[in-house]
């Protein structure tokens, strides 16, 4: 049905072309016969602090921001828009996430409540979640994570679908043309009531991704197009909602389809081969929440079931090196349950199980394994606020998995908000964590290590986050120092006996610590034109610190592929029905080897900053409005990798068109 519907966007795209230039012509005219704004009075509306969030560290992604990126994927915005350093194989390829300067599998990713990481490797590929697929993004930094679960050294990405009880009938499509061969196509559509709602969304992403590159992995080095790097990525998000005077009911599947071609080395000079990925994914969630005047009580079940396939092979020889299909199933299934009988106090209990199914076979090499896991969660908290200044938070999780028991994971933050109208506050959290080992870290043959500890962490935080209001302006920020201490981190290395395989270990101690700074300013000059500000940066020291020195040369250095620092400045300018859009991320140097040596055989990846601009502007013919935006990446033509060999594209170029109808 994707297909079908895909191919059928795709024809209408040039009759989608003439009816914008239709609109484009009259635009003027129509903006300008808008006659049904009211100018206010200003109204100001002061928010009170949740008690539940007392001395946690949370960064909500501005919706604005999502709607903005929506023709991106998360990956690329949490790039933009967050201190996570995105780990990206490449434009299209596989990105995972490092969450102040930990592994990706100690990333725990949530959606609506439900763990996307996969069983097999503990990890999310971020580039398969389109954002016009979700409606909230939030992160929870560090010791914060435990409100969620357990097993995010780092922190968690919560993703969340959000019904509009105020849409009765609304349709949006949006058309993208980009550089290298690239479209991709949205739409979302919505109806329903008061009480009921359903929403559809499909999208569809194509490209050859054939850019060029200057090669300097090989000599001679040369000019050279990427090839066997095409992709196609398809989708579909069925929503339903409905709600009663007490309850709200919900049910979510989310079906997906890649079929990725996996570019060479630029420092490959073998035969040349065939390289492919085939992910098929299903989701699925329902909820039940009933709401009291003093308490809410929910139940969530959630599935995903997971299908990857791997193949190489010599297309000279014909000689097949790789032929893996994975299978994974998850089943989960959460009870929720919060009362607050008084304003300054909130009690939560939450009970979560799951169960793991992970099957593996490679018919080129013959090896593979069939095991599953069973996991169970109770998590019991309460916050506090014994005046209007102080807040405090306790929380404790006991956790099971393969008849191995986690008795007492804590976490306490504190909050002390000052100023007249508590716009300053000082927050702490500390916190003990765990990470389980992955199925493939136990069973993988040959190498993996059924005897595994799971990796233990201290974590502390402290931070000061202040807000500043005024007539026209408003200003915010945070800023975060923080440290953890992990203990058992799992490493894979060359097998200890000379066999030529690599097989997991709990070798290092690794120490993190690092700070985070986020602030953002919004300017309304007057009625037409308004200016915003926001940026971020991270510093994060990450080192293996029980390495003996005179054997391993990792002691004390920084782990690789984790920069020390990244940033990211965004600018807004938006007058009348225009608007004016610069993004620019930095990367800090990253190693490629554990001793952090540079040299003609162990190479860094240099730091480089990007510039993104977009420009656009709105059309409004009421009730259908439409949205046009140019956007060029890479404005400089930086020449970068985000991992060794692995070219990344220059100065290129998108055309975005967006119509959207709301009754």
């Amino acid at each position: 049905m994707v297909n079908a519907f895909a191919r059928y966007l795709r024809k209408e795209v040039k009759t989608l072309f003439c009816v914008i230039g239709l609109f484009t012509l009259s635009g003027e005219i129509a903006a300008q016969k808008l006659t049904d704004t009211i100018h206010i009075q200003e109204v100001k509306v002061y928010g009170k602090r949740k008690i539940e969030e007392a001395g946690s560290m949370v960064t909500h992604i501005d919706t604005l921001a999502i709607q903005m990126m929506k023709t991106q994927t998360i990956s690329e915005l949490l790039s933009s828009y967050s201190p996570v350093f995105m780990k990206s194989y490449g434009r299209g390829s596989t990105a995972t996430a490092s969450f102040r300067g930990t592994a990706p599998s100690h990333t725990q990713v949530y959606w609506n409540g439900v763990k996307m990481n996969s069983p097999m490797r503990g990890d999310v590929d971020f580039s398969l979640f389109p954002v016009y697929f979700i409606d909230d993004v939030s992160l929870l930094h560090g010791g914060s994570s435990l409100q969620s679960g357990s097993g995010a050294l780092g922190g968690s990405v919560l993703i969340n679908n959000k019904p509009d009880w105020t849409d009765r009938f609304s349709i949006r499509y949006v058309q993208t043309i980009e550089s290298f061969s690239t479209a991709k196509e949205y739409l979302n559509v919505g109806l329903g009531n008061g009480y009921f709602q359903a929403k559809t969304r499909l999208f569809s992403d194509q490209s050859r991704n054939d850019f060029s590159y200057f090669n300097y992995g090989v000599l001679p080095m040369h000019e050279s197009v990427q090839k066997n790097a095409g992709y196609e990525k398809l989708g579909l998000l069925q929503e339903l909602y409905y709600r009663l005077s007490h309850q709200t009911f919900s049910a979510k599947l989310w079906a997906y389809r890649s079929d990725r071609d996996l570019p060479q080395l630029m420092s490959f000079e073998g035969d040349t081969r065939k390289e492919t990925q085939a992910d098929r994914n299903i989701r699925a969630v329902g909820s039940w929440k009933y709401l009291s005047e003093k308490s809410i009580l929910e139940l969530v079940f959630g599935m995903n079931h997971t299908r990857l396939n791997y193949f190489r092979s010599s297309t000279e020889a014909r000689f097949v090196n790789f032929d893996s299909r994975s299978k994974e199933m998850s089943y989960s299934g959460n009870l929720n349950f919060e009362w607050k009988p008084r304003e300054n106090l909130s009690l939560n209990l939450s009970l979560n199980s799951a169960y793991h199914r992970v099957s593996v076979f490679d018919s080129a090499q013959k090896i593979g394994y069939d095991h599953d896991r069973n996991e169970l969660s109770l998590m019991n908290a309460a916050h506090f606020q014994p005046n209007s200044r102080l807040l405090f938070s306790f929380l404790f999780r006991s956790e099971m998995y393969d008849n191995k028991v986690i008795g007492f994971i804590p976490s306490f933050g504190a909050e002390y908000l000052i100023g007249t109208k508590r716009n300053y506050a000082f927050k702490m959290n500390a916190s003990r964590n765990y990470h389980q080992p992955g199925l493939n870290d136990l069973y993988w043959f040959p190498g993996g290590n059924p005897d595994l500890e799971p990796e233990d962490g201290y974590a502390g935080d402290l931070a000061f986050s202040f807000e500043k209001r005024a007539e026209k302006s408003f200003f915010s920020g945070q800023i975060t120092g923080y440290a953890s201490l992990i203990d058992d981190w799992i490493v894979w290395q060359p097998s200890a006996s000379g066999a030529s395989y690599w097989e997991a270990s709990n070798l290092r101690k690794v120490f993190a610590r690092g700070a985070e700074v986020q602030v953002a300013f919004h300017r309304e000059m007057n009625r037409n034109f308004s200016f915003d500000l926001k940026g971020n940066y991270s510093h994060s020291a990450t080192s293996n610190v029980d390495a003996v020195p005179s054997v391993d040369k990792s002691r004390g250095k920084q782990l690789i592929y984790i920069p020390k620092d990244k940033a990211n400045l965004f600018a807004e300018v938006d007058y009348k029905t225009y608007y004016l859009k610069v993004n620019a991320p930095f990367v800090g140097k990253r190693y490629t080897s554990s001793n952090n040596e540079e040299s003609d055989y162990e190479k860094v990846l240099n730091p480089y900053w990007l510039v993104d601009l977009s420009a656009g502007r709105q059309f409004n013919f009421k009730p259908v409005h439409v949205d046009v935006v140019a956007s060029v990446e890479n404005l400089a033509n930086t020449d970068y990798m985000a991992i060794l060999w692995r070219p990344m594209p220059g100065r290129y170029y998108s055309l975005t068109i967006q119509i959207s109808y709301k009754k």
